[in-house]
């Protein structure tokens, strides 16, 4: 795979690449990102040509009399731009967010996936 990740921290305020993971599989692709604090309002993923965005609004406030005592992570935007492999069908990307993480699928253009060559 030849995919790079590109900087697009242009966030109003502090701004992270998080952490990423891009796994292979028969069939397609998988992205997991590491979004902790960020619900999936707050997540705009979008593919232009061959690239992969996403950017994330962070919309975190304390209640009332609230005091940090320990932090694990910090509250920002996250961002990563990130040019997909050729074989990627775009039309399939999907992504979804469930407990501080984004998990993105792609699936391979049907003419390079594998399939079961009937016998004669």
């Amino acid at each position: 795979m030849n995919s790079e990740m590109k900087d697009t921290c242009n966030c109003a305020g502090r701004c992270v690449t998080p952490a990423i993971r891009f796994s292979e599989r028969a069939d397609g692709y998988d992205l997991t990102a590491e979004i902790p604090g960020i619900g999936k309002t707050d997540v705009d993923l979008h593919v232009d040509g061959r690239t992969l965005t996403m950017k994330t609004k962070a919309q975190h406030q304390n209640p009332a009399g609230f005091r940090t005592a320990v932090r694990e992570f910090e509250h920002a935007n996250y961002a990563f731009s990130l040019d997909l492999p050729e074989l990627v069908d775009i039309s399939t990307v999907k992504g979804a967010v469930d407990n501080g993480v984004l998990k993105v699928s792609m699936q391979k253009r049907a003419e390079v996936q594998p399939r079961k060559i009937e016998i004669g």
